[in-house]
């Protein structure tokens, strides 16, 4: 949701002010690539800013900005605005919140300043949407639920029609894999409605109603200096033609810590649809002090090389 510069100001200004807690992250690097149409160069990829505040028991509020790294001059907008109300034996949170469908596999990754997961770099669902959601953990049975009514636009957008998406997440297990040792395994599933009406961009795709359905299954694994991680995914789009998208993305990725201050990270994605083609990428992270992690890095992706260095410095 993208916010007017005055507005941001007296925002942050409110927020600072009235918050128990702020924090921030920023996300930096260096990319060199040998594709023809590529700029090398610096430049920006998240700019965090968290105010977060502890009302009662059963009340928090979290309001959260960051940048668009495509705009120029860069766009602020917000990524949560959200109340988080626990309710019973659960949490209701209401308002621009963080999307259920790809969270657990971002933390089981735990390096998203370096990548995005193969859901998310495939936008096959936001990561964050205005709506309402509903969040239980049975600690004792190591079950984590939740369900997610949102607008199905994304944080970046404005309702543009009636239909809602329904989004699933079920997960045993661990779900702080980067903390301790242990596994999990989930699945997530959402249903999108929509209508396709006038021109399109591909005269064969059918106008009229249709539904997008996303289905998911991971897993992670942790143990002592060794994080795993594994995904795979499948889109079901009833507007677009089979070899038109890509419908199916698996990931394997994980990180070995090699002492303290050096970690070995490695992640290949693969994709098939109307365009088979592998992604990989091998980093070398060190965080030579508290708060800042520096990972030079190569990737390969569909016939072209790049190599960079990723920054994330928070306090």
């Amino acid at each position: 949701m993208l916010i007017k510069k005055w507005f941001l100001i007296l925002l942050i200004g409110f927020s600072a002010l009235s918050a128990q807690e702020v924090n921030g992250k920023v996300v930096f690097a260096y990319t060199n690539s040998d594709a023809k149409e590529a700029i090398d160069g610096f430049g920006l990829k998240r700019v965090y800013l968290t105010f977060s505040k502890t009302i009662s028991e059963e009340l928090a509020i979290t309001i959260q900005t960051d940048v668009d790294p495509k705009s120029s001059p860069q766009d602020i907008y917000l990524k949560n605005a959200k109340a988080d109300w626990k309710v019973g034996s659960g949490t209701l949170v209401v308002g621009l919140q963080g999307m259920n469908m790809f969270k657990a596999q971002e933390t089981n990754w735990g390096k998203r300043y370096l990548d995005k997961t193969v859901m998310d770099r495939f936008g096959y669902s936001s990561a964050a949407d205005m709506g309402i959601g509903y969040y239980q953990s049975r600690e004792e049975n190591k079950i984590h639920f939740s369900v997610l009514m949102t607008n199905g636009t994304g944080f970046k957008k404005a309702e543009d029609d009636s239909h809602k998406k329904l989004s699933l997440q079920l997960i045993y297990g661990n779900t702080k894999l980067a903390k301790s040792n242990g596994f999990n395994v989930g699945a997530v599933f959402s249903h999108e409605p929509y209508d396709r009406d006038g021109e399109v961009a591909i005269p064969e795709e059918p106008l009229g109603s249709h539904t997008k359905k996303v289905f998911g299954l991971f897993g992670g694994y942790a143990k002592n200096n060794l994080r795993l991680g594994l995904e795979w995914n499948q889109l079901n789009d009833s507007g677009l033609l089979d070899d038109n998208y890509n419908n199916n993305l698996t990931s394997i990725y994980g990180s070995y810590v090699i002492k303290p201050s050096q970690t070995l990270v490695m992640k290949y994605d693969m994709t098939a649809g109307n365009k088979d083609a592998n992604y990989a990428l091998v980093a070398m992270e060190f965080v030579p002090t508290k708060g800042l992690m520096i990972a030079p890095n190569i990737r390969s992706n569909d016939g072209t090389t790049s190599m960079g260095v990723n920054f994330q410095f928070k306090f």
